[in-house]
């Protein structure tokens, strides 16, 4: 097992420090591969060192630009910092990458209404639910929004589509709700699982990215490393796929 397996396998079963000693025994030998500055950034996001967090993702997106996940990593990182502008700019970057991802929009949301812009995020809700009409959590958190504005009728319809979806025992949103339809989790503790999950997934995506990227790299050169980092959430497959995974603790 090399050092990134070594790093990636820590970094998934929570041993953040052992992952981060991991990864930058890598770097030291390679100190532009952008998919272990990723995971690197990730794993220092995790134990709270956001300007380390920050270094090496600015550093990933130097090598890889045009690649959406890494602004969007960037994004949560700034919105653990309360740069909630930077975070928005960001998010909005990664959206421009991606504007037929719904995952995007639902992550642009969730800083939107940070920002006091509840309007905004309810707009990106739609559009995700546009783009992935099966999504429980984007109906859920839509009518928190609605809610939260007093619109009580059309936060009760989301309500219910969300419950829908969730009672649907072929949908990865089984169980987000108890049996009477109600949420289980407040409304601040709803959040902070959203922005539990925001993050979980993406390192999430990026360990199970990392053996192809191993695979190309030994195929390609330098150059072409940033082309096999694939998008966070990008088809709704892989969206459900960790949701199913976060099923039992995840219950907003």
């Amino acid at each position: 097992m090399n050092l990134v397996e070594q790093g990636s396998k820590h970094l998934e079963s929570g041993e953040f420090e052992l992952s981060i000693d991991c990864f930058s025994r890598y770097l030291n030998t390679d100190d532009s591969n952008p998919n272990v500055l990723c995971l690197r950034g990730i794993a220092y996001r995790k134990i709270k060192n956001f300007e380390a967090s920050i270094n090496d993702l600015k550093k990933a997106m130097s090598l890889i630009p045009s690649n959406a996940s890494v602004y969007s990593e960037i994004a949560v990182t700034q919105f653990h910092m309360k740069e909630l502008k930077n975070a928005l700019e960001n998010m909005n970057k990664s959206q421009q990458l991606e504007p037929e991802n719904p995952y995007r929009y639902s992550s642009r949301a969730y800083i939107k209404d940070a920002c006091g812009d509840t309007e905004g995020a309810i707009a990106d809700y739609k559009k995700c639910i546009e783009l992935d009409p099966d999504d429980a959590i984007a109906y859920n958190n839509l009518g928190m929004l609605e809610d939260k504005l007093g619109r009580k009728q059309k936060a009760e319809n989301h309500f219910k589509k969300a419950d829908q979806l969730s009672k649907d025992e072929k949908s990865p949103f089984f169980g987000k709700f108890n049996m009477e339809g109600e949420q289980v989790m407040s409304q601040e503790e709803a959040r902070d699982e959203v922005q539990n999950v925001i993050d979980d997934a993406h390192a999430r995506e990026e360990i199970e990215k990392k053996q192809k990227e191993e695979i190309n790299t030994s195929k390609t050169t330098r150059q072409s490393i940033g082309e096999v980092m694939m998008s966070v959430f990008k088809s709704k497959q892989e969206f459900k796929s960790f949701i199913q995974f976060i099923k039992n603790g995840f219950k907003v």
